[in-house]
């Protein structure tokens, strides 16, 4: 994934009980959600947990992309 010029290493595991994990190493950053979560339920999450980890980029255009890619290979 390519933000503002960096590009970083994103790893998304969907599991047999249908959970998504998704992690960025290069941020020491990881977390889980259900699959049937809705789409604000799950952008909210990861925008919160970003933010309490303190990624100091821009935390909405991560999301956004994130959930893009969740979209993308559901």
């Amino acid at each position: 994934m390519s933000l503002h010029g960096n590009t970083m290493e994103v790893f998304l595991y969907r599991t047999k009980d249908r959970r998504y994990i998704v992690a960025i190493p290069s941020i020491h950053w990881s977390t889980e959600f259900r699959e049937i979560d809705k789409i604000t339920l799950q952008t909210d999450h990861l925008k919160n947990s970003l933010n309490y980890h303190l990624y100091a980029g821009d935390t909405n255009k991560l999301v956004t992309s994130i959930i893009n890619l969740i979209k993308n290979c559901a």
